[in-house]
Order: C-alpha cells, then sequence, then structure tokens
C-alpha cells in the first residue's frame, strides 16, 4: 500500500507530523479527518528512491542496521517492563544523544505515528526498511496477547544471540581473508616488480633458462601485460554475478549448490538452522500461531532454497500434517530438530523445545566454523610458501648454472 507523509493540524491548533499508509490521498485525508486531524499537506514517499543502496550509505534516512535494532529492541524493552508506556520509552530513546543521526530520524517518525493515534505496530510497518516482517509480527503479537514487555525482552535477547552469532562466523573468517588478501598482494609484487628486474639480467646473458624459470617470466609478464585487464574482468565477472543473483531463479540455484559445497554447506545450514529454530521459538513462545511463524520465520533466512523448503512444510500443514512431520518430510534439517519439535509438539513446550533445537545448531555451527577456519589457514599457509618456493627456485637455478658455468 502506498505510503504518504503528512502535516494537520488538531482541532486544538497543535500540528502533528508523520507517515499513514493508504490507496490514495483522498482516503488518507479522511483518515486523518476521522482522527480529528485537519491535513495540511500530504506527499507521496518514494520508498524505492529512500532505500537505494548507495546514496543511502551518505543519508541519514538509511535503516536502522541490525545491530542498532538489537540495542534499541533491550532499551525499549527495559522501559516497557518497567511499566512506561511504548510512547514514552521512545520518546525517552529519542532524548537520548548517543543514538545515531538516522536511528534518531526514524524513532522521531515513530513518536509522530504513535502520537497521531495509531498503533505501535502500525508505526513500525510504516518503515519496513528498518523492521521487517517477522519483528512486526512479533510485535503485532505482544500487541494482541497484552503482553509487550515480556515479549519485547525475548526479542531483545533473540536478536542479540542472532546479532552474536553473525559476529562470531565474521571474525572467524576474517583472518583467512587477510591471509588471502596478503599473500596475493606479496605474489604480485614479486611477480610485477621483483621477477621482471631480474628477467633482464638473464636475458642478457642469453642462456638456456630451466622450465620452472621460464613458466615464472612467462606468468611474470602476463600479469605485467595483461594484469590490470584481469582486475577490471574479475570486477565485471562480479557485477554480473551480483545482477545474475538477482533473478530468482540464479539465486534458488546457486543456494541450493551452496549447500552442496563440502564442509562449508553444512556450515550453512547450520546457521540458517539456528537462525530459524531461534525465530520460531520466538515466535511460537509469542502465541503466533504455527503457520503465522513459520511465514515470519522463513523471511529470516537467506538460503532460498531453504525457504522454499518451509513454503512446502506450511503446504504440508495445510493438509493436516503435523509440524514434525512436514518439516521431516523435506529431509533437509537434522534428525535431531525433527526430533525435538515431535516432543515439543507431544509434550506441549514446542517453544522451549525449539530454543533447545536453535541452541545446538548454534553450538554445531560454532564448532564447523573452529573445524574450518582450522583446516583453512595451513592450506593457505601451505600454498602461500608453495608459489613463493616456486618464484625463489627460478630466481635461484639459473643463479647457480651461471655460477657452476664460471667454474
Amino acid at each position: 500500500m502506498p505510503l504518504f507523509q503528512f502535516e494537520a493540524v488538531t482541532y486544538s491548533g497543535k500540528t502533528k507530523q508523520g507517515t499513514i499508509e493508504g490507496e490514495s490521498i483522498q482516503v488518507v485525508k479522511q483518515i486523518l479527518l476521522n482522527k480529528e486531524l485537519v491535513p495540511i499537506s500530504i506527499k507521496s514517499v518514494d520508498t524505492k528512491r529512500k532505500s537505494s543502496g548507495f546514496f543511502q550509505f551518505f543519508s541519514n534516512s538509511k535503516p536502522i542496521s541490525s545491530s542498532d535494532l538489537s540495542i534499541l529492541s533491550k532499551q525499549l524493552a527495559v522501559l516497557v517492563r518497567a511499566g512506561i508506556s511504548i510512547e514514552e520509552s521512545i520518546s525517552v530513546i529519542v532524548e537520548n544523544g548517543d543514538i545515531k543521526s538516522h536511528t534518531h530520524k526514524v524513532l522521531e517518525s515513530l513518536l509522530s505515528d504513535i502520537r497521531s493515534g495509531i498503533s505501535f505496530s502500525q508505526a513500525i510497518a510504516n518503515h519496513p526498511e528498518s523492521f521487517g516482517t517477522f519483528f512486526q509480527g512479533v510485535v503485532s503479537a505482544a500487541e494482541q496477547s497484552g503482553q509487550m514487555g515480556n515479549v519485547l525482552i525475548k526479542l531483545a535477547i533473540f536478536l542479540e544471540k542472532r546479532e552474536s552469532l553473525k559476529q562470531k562466523a565474521l571474525s572467524a573468517m576474517l583472518y583467512p581473508m587477510i591471509l588471502i588478501i596478503v599473500s596475493m598482494m606479496v605474489i604480485v609484487f614479486l611477480m610485477t616488480y621483483v621477477v621482471p628486474q631480474i628477467v633482464q639480467v638473464f636475458e642478457s646473458t642469453k642462456q638456456k633458462l630451466p622450465l620452472i624459470t621460464q613458466i615464472v617470466m612467462a606468468f611474470s609478464n602476463f600479469l605485467t601485460n595483461w594484469g590490470l585487464i584481469v582486475v577490471i574482468g574479475i570486477l565485471l565477472a562480479s557485477i554480473i554475478f551480483n545482477l545474475l543473483l538477482k533473478k530468482p531463479s540464479f539465486k534458488f540455484q546457486f543456494d541450493q549448490f551452496c549447500l552442496k559445497i563440502p564442509i562449508l554447506g553444512k556450515l550453512i545450514l547450520q546457521f540458517e538452522t539456528a537462525r530459524f529454530s531461534g525465530t520460531m521459538a520466538l515466535l511460537v513462545g509469542a502465541n503466533i500461531p504455527i503457520l503465522s511463524a513459520l511465514f515470519y520465520a522463513k523471511n529470516t533466512l537467506s538460503n532460498t532454497f531453504l525457504r522454499k523448503t518451509i513454503e512446502e512444510t506450511e503446504e504440508r500443514l495445510r493438509e493436516g500434517a503435523s509440524f514434525a512431520k512436514a518439516i521431516a518430510h523435506q529431509g533437509i534439517f537434522s534428525p535431531i530438530l525433527v526430533h525435538l519439535i515431535r516432543s515439543g509438539e507431544a509434550s506441549g513446550k514446542l517453544a522451549e523445545m525449539l530454543q533447545y533445537g536453535a541452541e545446538n545448531a548454534e553450538l554445531e555451527a560454532e564448532n564447523k566454523t573452529k573445524m574450518f577456519t582450522n583446516l583453512l589457514e595451513p592450506v593457505l599457509i601451505l600454498l602461500m610458501g608453495f608459489f613463493v618456493l616456486g618464484i625463489v627456485m627460478a630466481v635461484m637455478e639459473p643463479i647457480l648454472n651461471m655460477n657452476n658455468g664460471i667454474r
């Protein structure tokens, strides 16, 4: 539904500003009048332009980041649980000078919307780029149950754990990535600067060079003459690949392929399982129906193949199958998770069992990440040593031959 930004005046003379959804400007006018607000101006908000990535990075209108959202949720949870209303809680956070400018702008808009008479869930729905469907669904369920404080606490803990899991994965891959970049820089430096100077000496002697020296010289000449074109080609290939990933069919096939990669595929599956199980545990614990919970949970998954799996699970649930049977039929998730779900359905403690499943998957993901990085680091060091050794041998062997010839 289109989003509009309005400025209106109350019957008492106070000015109100905010955003509101409506089919047209006329419909928005009527909604405002029903809320005893006299519209002064109504402008359509171009949501596509607001979410444009490159310009948004330098703009104050960019969305709230996942790490900031985790902190914001915790602050809201503490204030609401202390008996402070949502409006006052947001007002307190807005007055805090430590928050980022774009977060401050989003919160001010939320505050304006709430003061205009709409609910908290409706207000955050006006900012889908900051508060996704999952966040909106949890807040909506909290409003309906009347347990906003308790649900927000669980939501804050969940977001914090999810952010922590992501940071662990990134930090685990940081050292190998730095090692790869440094190794590539050293090799390129040797091949484009050191080797060409030594090659000039060899060429002046006009001696027959060893095969390894000829190979290194050919590679050096290739990098010197065509290196820039290779870099441009890699950049163009990455751009084309990113464009292809925007096509659903290609993204689906690529995500399916990623899950089949040895070690890495299982690692991706464990991280996605932890995210899915943790999300389901929170939603089910907030008394959201299973089908609605699956809808929100699947949207938190980054792998489209797994999303399709959850969609098929939804279909089987609609046909009357139990949650455990529906998800076991896909053959993707681990038997441990299936067993926990079956046990949770039988005992009436599904949310608790799903949380156990999330913790188990998180532990497995951490162990597999350590194993992957422990395996990758020595392999990279050996490859680096192999390349450097090859370059040294290519340089030293003709020098030794020259010395033997002189003797």
